[in-house]
């Protein structure tokens, strides 16, 4: 029996702080977009942070990443591989992505998956949508963006001037969690390797309705 497309979706960062905002960004992407395609005919669980297993660590790239997804191939139904550019997205995608998922198709054929590929970093994206920084602080000021965020050439730099301009103590990316759950998409989809991203994350939600029927919930 065909049964309503079930989505977790298992997120392998590049880095640690690359979660704190990327979790609450898939979430609402997953949410936005499972709606657009399906409309109210899925069900959805929080995105999970995932890594290879201990032994795997000091593995290579490619082999972490199948690790990961063997390691989580019962509670994950989806999962985005993110590996910053570096200005160079389409190295970054064949050699930091693109061999990890082949690896893990090898005893997966059915494996939905995207790539996230932001141009040079992550925090590119956190600079997309000025009035996230005022609501985070309650604040009708807005800070100075960038026009193009992902053309910047130190996004990190521009992000702390962002927050620091309207008070931010602390750990810096202590605030980014809260940027990835509230950047309006809408402004995000001004940039191209945002675009380049929404879109394989949609076929591989199509995927997983696809598969509806042999996947209603965790693989258990």
């Amino acid at each position: 029996m065909i049964r309503e497309p079930y989505y977790s979706v298992g997120v392998f960062a590049e880095g640690r702080t690359d979660y704190d905002f990327l979790l609450g960004l898939i979430d609402q992407l997953i949410s936005a977009n499972a709606a657009d395609l399906l409309g109210p005919r899925f069900q959805s669980a929080p995105s999970r942070a995932i890594d290879a297993p201990a032994a795997k660590r000091r593995e290579s790239r490619e082999d972490r990443i199948a690790a990961a997804i063997e390691e989580n191939w019962d509670e994950c139904t989806l999962f985005v591989i993110h590996a910053d550019s570096d200005g160079d997205a389409g190295r970054a995608l064949h050699e930091r992505i693109e061999a990890g998922l082949a690896r893990a198709r090898v005893g997966h054929t059915d494996l939905a998956a995207a790539a996230c590929v932001p141009v040079r970093e992550t925090e590119a994206w956190m600079l997309a949508d000025a009035q996230a920084f005022s609501r985070l602080f309650d604040t009708p000021r807005a800070p100075a963006l960038p026009e193009a965020p992902e053309s910047d050439l130190d996004p990190k730099r521009s992000l702390e001037a962002a927050l620091t301009s309207l008070g931010a103590r602390g750990k810096l990316t202590n605030y980014y969690a809260d940027l990835g759950k509230t950047v309006n998409l809408a402004e995000l989809r001004r940039l191209p390797a945002f675009c380049r991203f929404e879109a394989d994350l949609r076929a591989a939600i199509l995927v997983v309705a696809d598969l509806a029927g042999k996947i209603p919930g965790p693989r258990v």
